[in-house]
């Protein structure tokens, strides 16, 4: 396993020399960093990171939604800012959400014209956050497996499958977690979101910390490729020492990852 620390662009740099730390002592491989829109100046100061860099398209929560056709423009102008994060920080990903509400074909649509072969899709779960989306269609593009798999073969572009989004959907749509978590492990994604849930029937992602919910890990990690990148977007008590997140990754690899 290939351990990555989510961080946001805007983060402090206690967490750039807390993640330097932990690189030293084997248990941070890489950073992926969330692009906040209209932070281009912070790009320097993650190149002085020497950790490899992923990079995570903005979402809806900055106004980033590749399902809707009104915001066609300024999806563009964002996402042009992503891609000089990728351009300067050497990444050969850039994680993009489906989008919410609108159809997979307006996601194709707004993909396609990005032109970028770095783009991989995520999944998610079949509803928005309503802190997110309090009104409007909330459905998520690319939560089911079968929607997902359209728009990615439409774009012969790879994925990201976030484990616990997947057991979201799974929940909503009243589907064995595992088999469909089998599923988006099928389609052989190049990198894994992980963290778990306050309860094991929860349909919105809560980002809790691993092993402070109710998810079955010995199942779910028997299914899931060893050699894989991984991204824990679990909580950070402390921004300076992130000793859970060291836990966390020990906890992991003590597991056989």
């Amino acid at each position: 396993m290939q351990a990555g620390l989510k961080v946001w662009s805007i983060n402090p740099a206690a967490h750039r020399e807390a993640a330097i730390k932990l690189a030293a002592q084997g248990l941070c491989d890489f950073i992926e960093i969330y692009v906040v829109p209209n932070s281009q100046e912070r790009i320097k100061f993650w190149q002085d990171c020497p950790l490899p860099k992923v990079i995570h398209a903005p979402h809806l929560a900055h106004n980033f939604n590749l399902a809707d056709q009104a915001l066609r423009n300024s999806n563009r102008a964002i996402f042009a800012e992503v891609q000089a994060y990728a351009d300067q920080l050497d990444s050969s990903i850039i994680i993009c959400h489906g989008g919410t509400g609108g159809s997979p074909a307006e996601t194709i649509h707004q993909l396609t014209a990005l032109q970028d072969t770095r783009i991989v899709l995520e999944n998610k779960p079949y509803w928005q956050h309503p802190d997110f989306m309090p009104e409007g269609d909330r459905r998520c593009r690319g939560a089911e497996w079968e929607e997902f798999a359209t728009i990615q073969n439409a774009l012969q572009i790879k994925s990201c499958h976030d484990v616990t989004h997947t057991v979201c959907m799974a929940n909503t749509l009243k589907l064995d977690p595992l088999q469909e978590i089998r599923r988006f492990e099928a389609l052989q994604p190049v990198i894994h979101h992980l963290s778990d849930l306050i309860t094991a029937d929860d349909e919105l992602d809560s980002h809790t910390a691993l092993g402070a919910g109710q998810l079955d890990w010995q199942k779910i990690l028997q299914l899931i490729n060893p050699d894989t990148m991984l991204t824990l977007e679990t909580p950070k008590i402390s921004a300076e020492h992130l000793d859970d997140f060291a836990n966390e990754v020990r906890m992991l690899r003590s597991a056989g990852f």
